[in-house]
């Protein structure tokens, strides 16, 4: 059956290539971000704390047709736009129409008419007789000056009466064939769901990134024009080492400043792909990446949930319940069946006199109706039993391919259950280690204030703040997306 070649067919055509490319790019440059905010703290906090009223943050201007999506909406409107999704839909609209074909057979399924034209010479009788008596005289001839128009219209049909089921079974099988192809069609969705995911939640780390870029180069633009000014001021105390250390990582600082914000925009452009935006400029709802509020549970849980719940494993499932309807069919139709058949006829050619007698019958001036039973059986026996056989292997395939996905499956929830476990203890982790290095940031400010601290230790612990803040923030992403991936394998919403 045609849904049983397409069973494994790709499912991320559409989005890996673009998406996938932004997300990794974005991914990439993560690293730049956290070298350059950490080396930047070193050499930058420590003059904001003497020059507190120069740090503050840009504010960002933007287009009047800004709109903010939440996850729901973004996915229901990028859904609309994905064409492989569309693609998936049109399969199982063909295989609900051949269901449709499969049950216009139980009411005449073959029902023709044909007609006939042409031009006839008029039946002259010699002898005088009249015209509905011609077929009395033996001398009757053609009058071949004497031509006139002649149609025929015919109707036939036949309609299976008993036929052991054999429509009914073939409906069936081409409606569990829609089932299957549904499935793949749920498969395809998910998998587009879950690129879709990756794209809006990595939208969101791009723009807490985004934040902590600009307040850096804002807090550099900041301490650059203090240095100056506490040359003119106190230059005693001026550190030259430090200074000359700012300028050469203020320089390498500019390179890194457009790559990373070029790979940020690969994310905006992906949306606008996405979302076919046109002028309009889309953006979350919540520009703050959250930490999911799902839990990793016990691995039993996610098992039994993709072997009840995985569509590529109810996809199978419907086409071996097909396939056994589809060889049932066919023993079916390899049996004896009671048809009934009908034919019409009417026939007109007004040069030829119609002849009324019941035993005369004229081709050219009729009309006359028959119906009639008729038993058929196919004697092609070898022909029958191959294509038996082949149905018999199709169920033997199914049931092969039935066991190895699920071995796939179960290794798939394996492999996404230890990332998603992974993932999930080092955002615990993360979030403990910022919570006590806020707690030791706020002791350090408060000994500074009381004038028993150093600014080492304060920029110190700013600078461990920093990177912590960032950190978490790559650990809610990547646990985000290890939850995603597990549920996916485990056949659950992804969100």
């Amino acid at each position: 059956m045609n849904y049983l070649a397409r069973y494994s067919g790709s499912y991320n055509v559409y989005l890996n290539n673009r998406i996938t490319k932004h997300l990794k790019a974005l991914m990439k440059h993560i690293t730049h971000i956290f070298t350059i905010l950490t080396f930047v703290t070193v050499y930058i906090i420590g003059y904001s704390i003497f020059f507190p009223a120069h740090a503050q943050y840009r504010d960002i201007a933007e287009p009047a047709d800004t709109v903010y999506l939440s996850y729901a909406e973004f996915l229901e409107q990028a859904l609309k736009e994905v064409g492989q999704l569309q693609a998936a839909e049109s399969n199982v609209k063909l295989a609900e129409n051949q269901v449709q074909q499969v049950k216009d057979l139980k009411f005449i399924p073959s029902l023709s008419m044909t007609s006939e034209h042409g031009i006839l010479p008029r039946v002259v009788s010699p002898n005088g007789l009249p015209d509905n008596q011609i077929y009395l005289d033996p001398d009757a001839t053609y009058d071949w000056e004497n031509w006139g128009f002649a149609n025929r219209f015919r109707i036939s049909g036949v309609q299976p009466l008993f036929i052991w089921g054999a429509v009914d079974k073939a409906v069936e099988a081409a409606q569990y064939g829609v089932n299957a192809i549904s499935q793949q069609r749920n498969a395809t969705k998910d998998e587009i769901e879950l690129q879709l995911h990756q794209l809006y939640y990595g939208y969101q780390l791009a723009l807490e990134i985004e934040r902590l870029l600009d307040l850096a180069i804002e807090t550099m633009n900041t301490v650059e024009r203090s240095i100056n000014q506490q040359r003119k001021d106190s230059p005693e105390l001026i550190n030259e080492s430090e200074i000359y250390k700012f300028k050469v990582f203020q320089a390498q600082f500019k390179a890194r400043e457009d790559e990373v914000k070029q790979n940020l925009l690969f994310v905006r452009e992906s949306w606008e792909y996405i979302l076919n935006a046109g002028e309009r400029t889309y953006l979350p709802k919540n520009g703050y990446l959250e930490a999911p509020e799902q839990k990793v549970l016990g691995i039993d849980y996610y098992q039994t949930s993709a072997l009840m719940n995985r569509p590529e494993l109810k996809a199978l499932t419907y086409a071996e319940q097909g396939a056994r309807m589809y060889m049932e069919a066919k023993k079916s139709e390899n049996r004896p069946g009671l048809y009934m058949g009908f034919t019409g006829t009417f026939a007109r050619a007004p040069s030829r006199p119609r002849q009324d007698n019941p035993f005369i019958s004229s081709d050219s001036n009729t009309l006359n109706m028959s119906f009639g039973f008729s038993i058929r059986q196919n004697l092609n026996f070898s022909q029958m039993r191959t294509t038996i056989n082949r149905a018999s292997l199709e169920i033997d395939k199914i049931s092969y391919q039935q066991k190895a996905v699920k071995d796939l499956v179960m290794l798939d929830v394996h492999e996404k259950y230890r990332d998603a476990s992974i993932a999930e203890s080092k955002y615990e982790s993360s979030s403990e280690a910022l919570r006590i290095t806020k707690e030791w940031l706020r002791m350090e400010q408060l000994d500074y204030d009381f004038g028993i601290g150093e600014v080492r230790d304060v920029v110190d612990a700013l600078k461990q703040e920093l990177e912590l803040r960032l950190e978490e923030k790559q650990t809610i992403f990547d646990y985000k997306i290890r939850v995603a991936n597990l549920n996916k394998a485990s056949g659950l919403p992804i969100e």
